[in-house]
């Protein structure tokens, strides 16, 4: 979802009445407070900065700009190493508001963006309705409100939120929401009329031209049409590099087999989750000899990731894309994305649940995920015939 590039924002709903995810690990609980579990790793200049606001943090607990400030370079951090475990310290860190009331929009704010991230969508929901009570224009809470219910596939309540950013002042915001929903449903020629228009309103705006060519790609890609993906995907990254539309060029051109060129888009992403399954996926497909390496590199993270529940859960969608590309076990990666679809409903959700169910000749869960993408009006070409590559 490219508007997360701008929000921070992804969000969910229960689907389904079986969870995989909790069958596979009990929760961990120390002995006492004083038990050590694990120690995160730490990033210098994250950590430096973040130690002068711990201590400021701990003279004046309820200074907001510093619990802020230390909260969202947690976050980050949390980001660049895909490790949600810091997303919850980040949470902790606005501890001090914890059933506040009064508690500024901001905190509030924060807490929904770092809610999402952990996949308590419900409660960042609780949290964004909070803020607009206050300030019903706020454009960032109507936004991420947006994309939760995307991501639920609530595409008519999203419509409502990407709406009033019209009355927020944004309304070119409001036009590439309301398009990303245009897109899903399967208006696709007109949703991409609108993103081309929108690439002309700020021209000299590079993230702005990185997010809409982004959209664009993921449009052409849900449509089936690679080449058209893969030419705006690399525009994106032309005009931004960021990790979002890097890894969404990545997942175009392993849909195509495009290995060596996934390989060498990859070659120098980084070590987060998001960029080591792609080259697990793409080495694994090279019979590289790097494919083992990264496969228990990380079958070790999702092991450590199911002792804590709420890791697990925002590692899903991957733990299904793992089990399925890297694994080669498609009854175990069924049973992965349908414990996903109780929390995420993004077009790549079902998607993946699509093409587990297919490789594991299971016809039921096909019928299952399909039955949900028409439910929702979800148009997607990957879900049925292999998508052309116009």
């Amino acid at each position: 979802m490219t508007s997360l590039r701008f929000i921070g924002a992804l969000a969910c709903a229960g689907l389904f009445g079986m969870s995989a995810l909790a069958a596979q690990a009990e929760p961990l609980r120390p002995a006492s407070d004083d038990e050590i579990v694990e120690t995160l790793p730490t990033l210098g200049g994250f950590a430096r900065e973040q130690r002068e606001m711990r201590r400021k943090l701990a003279q004046q607990p309820r200074d907001a700009a510093t619990a802020l400030a230390l909260s969202r370079s947690t976050l980050a951090r949390a980001r660049i190493e895909g490790d949600a475990r810091l997303a919850g310290q980040a949470l902790g860190v606005l501890g001090a508001w914890e059933g506040d009331a009064d508690a500024p929009v901001e905190i509030r704010l924060q807490r929904a963006t770092l809610r999402q991230h952990l996949h308590e969508f419900d409660a960042a929901v609780q949290e964004l309705q909070a803020v607009l009570r206050t300030a019903p224009r706020h454009p960032q809470a109507l936004l991420t409100l947006a994309t939760i219910h995307r991501v639920q596939g609530r595409y008519a309540e999203s419509d409502a939120a990407c709406e009033q950013l019209n009355a927020a002042g944004q309304p070119l915001y409001a036009r590439a929401c309301l398009a990303e929903n245009q897109a899903l449903r399967g208006d696709i020629a007109a949703a991409r009329s609108e993103f081309e228009a929108l690439l002309k309103a700020q021209p000299s705006n590079a993230g702005w031209t990185s997010w809409i060519r982004t959209s664009l790609g993921e449009l052409e890609q849900r449509a089936g049409r690679t080449d058209a993906a893969v030419a705006q995907l690399r525009a994106a990254q032309q005009a931004d590099a960021d990790p979002y539309s890097r890894m969404a060029l990545a997942d175009v051109l392993i849909e195509a087999e495009r290995w060596p060129e996934a390989q060498a888009l990859l070659v120098d992403a980084g070590d987060s989750e998001a960029a080591l399954l792609r080259r697990a996926i793409v080495e694994r497909a090279l019979r590289s000899d790097a494919a083992s390496k990264l496969q228990h590199a990380l079958a070790a993270r999702y092991t450590q990731a199911a002792l804590r529940p709420e890791a697990a859960a925002v590692h899903a969608r991957e733990r299904a894309r793992f089990a399925l590309e890297v694994e080669g076990e498609p009854e175990r990666a069924v049973a992965l994305a349908r414990a996903n679809l109780q929390t995420q409903r993004e077009a790549i959700d079902l998607v993946v649940m699509h093409r587990a169910a297919r490789a594991a000749g299971d016809a039921a869960a096909q019928a299952e995920v399909t039955a949900l993408a028409e439910r929702i009006g979800l148009h997607d070409a990957r879900m049925g015939a292999k998508g052309s590559t116009s």
